[in-house]
């Protein structure tokens, strides 16, 4: 799978920090277009390294090898840097309730997740309600994704 290219300018160096954990969000865009063009205004300072749209495409907005910005003050197991060692994968859909995942999503999003396992081992999954308990709650649920506790 080849994801479209939709760069955003929110990102930096990673610096030494290696890959070590792929963070799952839910987006709370009413449309893709209009998720994309947030992430990609640098006036946002959001980014997540690929958007999973409500029809399956993926959209790739920071290349793997860079620090999205998409956790925010978070932790993993006493790494403050979430965003430093993880990847970030967004669905876009409203994660209030309203909206749930398309097929299509999950089957892109496993695809993806299998790929960044066999590039950068087996690294555990979760979501950003577990990086940022208290100060985030998304995605609600996650069927088909084995997701690594943490408390």
């Amino acid at each position: 799978m080849r994801p479209v290219e939709r760069r955003s300018p929110n990102h930096n160096s990673r610096g030494a920090k290696k890959v070590a954990l792929i963070v799952l969000h839910a987006d709370a865009g009413r449309t893709d277009a209009g998720t994309l063009a947030w992430l990609q205004s640098s006036e946002s300072k959001v980014s997540y390294h690929i958007l999973v749209g409500r029809d399956g495409t993926a959209y790739r907005c920071v290349p793997d090898d860079r620090r999205a910005w998409h956790a925010g003050k978070a932790n993993w197991m006493g790494e403050k840097d979430v965003n430093g060692i993880s990847l970030s994968l967004a669905f876009a859909n409203r994660h209030d309730g309203i909206e749930g995942l398309t097929g299509a999503q999950r089957a892109t999003a496993q695809a993806i997740v299998a790929g960044w396992q066999k590039t950068y081992g087996p690294i555990p999954v979760t979501t950003h309600a577990q990086v940022a308990p208290g100060r985030k709650t998304d995605p609600e649920q996650m069927p088909g994704f084995a997701l690594a506790d943490y408390v």
